[in-house]
């Protein structure tokens, strides 16, 4: 066996299991008294986890050297250490081995501040198959990643951290989100970097990007969750898998031990020093493109949304002196169309009458009395009529079917005036569901205008988007370049469930989440139909009518309300944070953004957001400091976005309520509490309801109460 006595290394009887000697920087490493290794089982002089064990005793039965990836050993969990091995088959007859050891450093992690906590998880981003131009200097491939790193950093969330460059690797800490929402965003990360390499058009440069993911809990460190996701992203390039992000696998340090292979390591000695920052460009005057290009803003090339008709139909039935409703999902685009029918007409002034704002018979015969005495040469448009008392239906569907205003005494004929009503749903449907009275359809289903979802007119997706954009970012005086071409492609693949006013909200939280002047797939959380090699997908196209004629289609009587799916939402967001092992507080973000839904359906108003809410308008003007200083931890929490979605989707629709719909959410979500997480103690789900743990069983008393009552 060779002498290298400066060097950490252990001879080993293999056959044994036990250490024959070691040198004093191997004992140094291993916190070992000078004199005590001889005849130590390796398991004490080396404590690892059963899955290092393995693989290390693999290793030293091969008869070839072996390089051993990076692992943490040590008795003690919270003062682990890091090193690397490399193991020295036997050259004499006694079948001795040697373990080289040298200590690495993890410096990427240490320096993240805040440092990694439970529910993170960490990226760990490696180059492979690196070819440049055979100029280049030999420090070509530190160039690339820091380049690589810098458009990284351009296009991470806010709240999400990118290491140092370590060898060809980058640590990408994604904070709260676990491995499935992490590859959505890795996903989309592989996309815009590919993008950006593959705009060298003389093909001097190539590299291929693989991603490993490790996600931090409770039983082990964050250096562990670090090798874990960097011993993913090895064993992807080792197999050549097709996948480019992998997630960890028990057997992966096993299966790199097996292949003795360690290319590229994320690693460093502790005693050597990182790469000093260069400038953008690889060997030879090749330029790597790091920042997302212009994205050109005239949207003048794209198809006008005619809403498949919907617009050519207002426009003729404008001329025409008949009652006309317009049917369409919420979000449509609904009240342009009204609007689009009234420029047709001859009526001076449109009149918007929010029938969910009507509260009661008495107030809404109140209100459409005082329009309809007042309505000469207007336009009349009844949002969501269904919503309105029965007798208050009956009563308007009279006096337009009549031409009669019945409150004046003694009755006399309407004014001239034109009546357009819009609907959520088809009017049979509404009927079925015992919200919209027969008298009341009758009146207007005379013509009605379909107004699709967006789903249906992808040719419009970009220009509304665009158009969106431009609004939002000239309200808060941000000027934009527009979209990454991955972030058009998502939106286009999207079906947007909540239609224009998704997409709206869906801009204006990812403008509040980034400085930039672009948006991403990671700043606009849409990461379907994103290809980590940077291809656009393209989706199949669909016969005419075969949408029609698709089978097994639900009629929409049989869909959930708004409020079940949100029911629905909420219960899986307390099953995702029992997974995660990482309290968040729900009932604190199912508070906020009730409120800042209802400030928006309100545009502001609080005295009428307070109305809503039950609450005084000092109240709301009291939150919303804590409200909007809590917008990111929403905004950034992967299971919290469905429900956010349908709370402003519900909120948009629903009716003044005799209860506080505060109250009545808060308790829903105490149901799935109490049926999900009864495990945990009383003051875990206070912590997860928002509240102290008095509030919440005085909560919890209240809630049997009401039910018992019921019962």
């Amino acid at each position: 066996m060779p002498e290298v006595s400066e060097q950490a290394l252990v001879v080993i009887d293999r056959r044994k299991g036990v250490l024959v000697s070691a040198s004093k920087a191997a004992m140094e490493l291993l916190g070992l008294e000078q004199g005590s290794c001889e005849g130590l089982k390796l398991q004490r002089a080396l404590p690892v986890d059963r899955q290092t064990q393995v693989a290390l005793e693999h290793a030293l039965t091969s008869q070839a050297p072996v390089t051993i990836p990076p692992f943490t050993f040590g008795a003690d969990p919270s003062n682990e250490r890091l090193c690397a091995a490399v193991v020295i088959p036997p050259t004499d007859t006694k079948g001795h081995a040697a373990l080289l050891l040298w200590p690495v450093s993890s410096d990427a992690i240490a320096a993240f501040d805040p440092a990694p906590a439970v529910g993170d998880t960490l990226a760990v981003l490696g180059v492979d198959r690196i070819r440049l131009v055979s100029q280049a200097p030999e420090n070509g491939s530190a160039q690339l990643m820091h380049a690589l790193r810098k458009s990284l950093n351009e296009v991470v969330r806010a709240n999400d951290a990118v290491s140092a460059v370590i060898g060809t690797a980058v640590v990408i800490l994604l904070r709260d989100i676990d491995i499935s929402g992490a590859r959505d965003i890795c996903r989309a990360l592989l996309s815009h970097l590919h993008l950006s390499v593959k705009q060298e058009a003389s093909g001097n440069f190539h590299a291929r990007l693989r991603i490993g993911l490790a996600r931090l809990n409770s039983e082990r460190s964050a250096q562990a969750t670090f090798l874990a996701a960097e011993r993913a992203m090895l064993q992807s390039r080792v197999s050549w898998e097709s996948q480019q992000v992998r997630a960890e696998d028990a057997q992966d340090f096993l299966y790199l031990v097996t292949d003795a292979v360690l290319r590229n390591t994320t690693y460093r000695s502790a005693h050597s020093q990182a790469p000093a920052p260069v400038e953008q460009s690889v060997g030879g005057g090749v330029s790597v493109p790091v920042a997302v290009q212009p994205i050109d803003t005239d949207v003048a090339g794209y198809v006008v949304d005619n809403m498949e008709g919907a617009v050519d139909q207002a426009m003729f039935l404008g001329r025409l002196d008949m009652p006309v409703s317009i049917v369409g999902p919420a979000g449509t685009g609904k009240m342009y169309v009204a609007r689009v029918l009234h420029d047709a007409s001859a009526a001076t002034d449109m009149v918007p009458i929010d029938c969910r704002e009507l509260k009661g018979r008495k107030q809404a015969e109140a209100r459409i009395s005082r329009e309809l005495a007042r309505g000469e040469g207007k336009t009349l448009v009844f949002k969501s009529p269904h919503l309105l008392h029965a007798d208050a239906q009956i009563k308007l569907a009279r006096q337009i079917s009549s031409r009669t205003l019945a409150d004046a005494k003694p009755p006399r004929a309407l004014a001239n005036m034109r009546f357009v009503a819009l609907f959520p749903h088809e009017l049979h449907v509404l009927m079925l569901r015992s919200e919209l009275t027969e008298a009341l359809a009758s009146v207007f289903a005379g013509f009605p205008i379909h107004v699709p979802p967006i789903r249906d007119r992808k040719q419009a997706v970009l220009r509304w988007a665009h158009k969106i954009l431009f609004q939002e970012s000239a309200a808060m005086d941000r000027p934009m370049r527009g979209f990454t071409a991955d972030a058009e492609q998502a939106m286009l693949v999207y079906d947007w469930p909540g239609n224009i006013s998704e997409m709206r909200q869906c801009i204006r939280a990812a403008l509040s989440k980034t400085k930039k002047n672009w948006l991403t797939p990671v700043d606009l959380g849409l990461f379907d139909g994103i290809d980590p090699e940077g291809s656009h997908y393209v989706p199949q196209s669909q016969p005419f009518l075969a949408g029609s004629a698709a089978p097994g289609a639900i009629a929409d009587s049989l869909n959930p309300s708004t409020l079940e799916s949100l029911d629905v939402a909420l219960g899986q967001a307390v099953r995702a944070v029992l997974q995660l092992d990482a309290l968040k507080p729900l009932g604190t973000w199912l508070d906020d953004d009730l409120v800042q839904a209802t400030l928006d359906r309100y545009r502001g108003d609080v005295p009428r957001t307070g109305k809503f809410l039950h609450t005084k308008p000092r109240n709301v003007s009291r939150w919303l400091p804590k409200v909007e200083s809590r917008e990111a931890d929403r905004a950034n929490s992967a299971l919290w976005q469905t429900p956010r979605r349908l709370l402003r989707e519900w909120v948009r629709e629903a009716s003044p309520m005799d209860e506080s719909p505060m109250e009545m959410l808060q308790n829903k979500l105490l149901v799935h509490l109490e049926n999900q997480a009864s495990g945990l103690s009383t003051a875990k789900r206070a912590v997860i309801l928002g509240v102290s743990t008095p509030t919440y069983l005085k909560r919890l008393k209240l809630k049997s109460g009401a039910d018992e009552q019921q019962v």
